[in-house]
């Protein structure tokens, strides 16, 4: 447990370290004389129990409480007060303290009281993610999640209402060290996101939660400049990506994940399409796959395959076809000799070009112009 002690008086400071030093000798103890002091101690240490005194100059409890509660809801607050301060001590139950103990402190009244509120934090800890886990199911739609897909270092807040979905997937083969170190950066890129270990059609999936659709934009802008920064880190990493839309609420979470795994397959099908584009428009030039892979900037290896997946045809295989297409369409409208046709569709030789055509159409490109005269 991780206690945060506040009072302006250093006896009382050491009262109650002492006590709960000794009943608990795990204890990590911590201290601030004042709410500001608190809350900025609050922002950059783990705290589970707050041991706060009502009387301070600053900030009151009360101040404090409301300071605190909002930010980090999990944090239990024990509240300190003198008898004639009860008033106080409703309101900052109210305002959600977890309990309150009165002046002059007796020790085992504070030993009682930290060790019902260890024993809530266990439950939660605990509970809290079963919860969580079968609110994913329902929100996903997905079966048979395991509640050990929870990141232990990741504390369950039921309090999380996630409304988009980023979708992630590394394609094989692929190096261990510099995916390890990819994962690392997009885990610091969606650092608030829950993560979801279980694939979904072949994605890992991270929830997150974000306050204006605004969001979005700079989520896609943070992942497009990694993707150009791991294209220079690792160049043989292949991975895509995919933002969701924005849920209106929690249960809307599955048109997110859908949209999400969408785009990101959708990246690939656009690589497909532009290089089929340029293939279209310079069609009759010499055209390397490196060429394209330039274009879409990608390594040809990579490409090759995003071919060989989409269109169950390799990179050669489509270029010629769209070379014999053309080469029909002047053979239909034209009275242009097959030599000269073969040479604006890009083959180098007119036999090469014949014996293409032969193969692909099932006769020859003269036979092919008298049939459709």
């Amino acid at each position: 447990m991780r206690v945060l002690i506040v009072d302006d008086e250093p006896l009382e400071l050491l009262n109650v370290s002492s006590i709960l030093s000794a009943c608990d000798p795990t204890a990590v103890i911590l201290t601030a004389n004042n709410g500001v002091e608190a809350v900025a101690v609050l922002e950059r240490e783990s705290v589970d129990v707050v041991c706060l005194d009502i009387r301070m100059p600053g900030w009151d409890g009360i101040e404090t409480i409301k300071q605190i509660k909002p930010r980090w809801p999990n944090v239990k607050v024990l509240l300190i007060s003198a008898h004639g301060e009860f008033h106080y001590a409703k309101e900052a139950i109210n305002l959600g303290a977890s309990g309150y103990l009165l002046k002059p402190l007796v020790p085992d009244e504070l030993i009682a009281a930290y060790d019902k509120l260890s024993k809530d934090i266990e439950v939660e800890r605990t509970v809290k993610p079963l919860l969580l886990h079968a609110m994913v199911e329902k929100w996903l739609g997905i079966d048979g999640i395991n509640e050990e897909m929870f990141d232990p270092s990741w504390r369950a807040d039921l309090s999380f209402q996630p409304n988009l979905v980023v979708t992630f997937k590394l394609e094989e083969p692929y190096s261990q060290a510099d995916s390890s170190e990819l994962e690392h950066e997009l885990g610091k890129l969606l650092h608030k996101a829950l993560y979801l270990p279980q694939c979904v059609d072949g994605f890992s999936v991270y929830l997150l939660q974000i306050a204006a659709k605004e969001d979005i934009q700079d989520i896609r802008e943070a992942l497009s400049n990694l993707k150009l920064e791991s294209k220079r880190k690792w160049p043989e990493l292949r991975w895509s990506y995919g933002v969701g839309e924005a849920a209106e609420s929690p249960a809307n979470l599955k048109k997110s994940l859908y949209t999400a795994v969408h785009a990101a397959k959708n990246k690939e099908e656009a690589v497909v399409q532009q290089c089929i584009d340029y293939m279209v428009k310079n069609y009759a030039n010499e055209i390397t796959l490196q060429d394209i892979a330039l274009e879409v900037h990608l390594s040809p290896s990579h490409l090759s395959r995003i071919f060989k997946k989409k269109l169950g045809v390799t990179f050669i295989d489509m270029l010629t076809k769209i070379r014999i297409e053309k080469a029909k369409e002047l053979l239909d409208n034209s009275n242009l000799s097959i030599e000269f046709i073969s040479h604006s569709v890009g083959f180098s030789s007119p036999n090469y070009f014949a014996v293409t055509f032969r193969k692909l159409q099932g006769q020859s490109p003269r036979q092919y112009r008298l049939n459709n005269l």
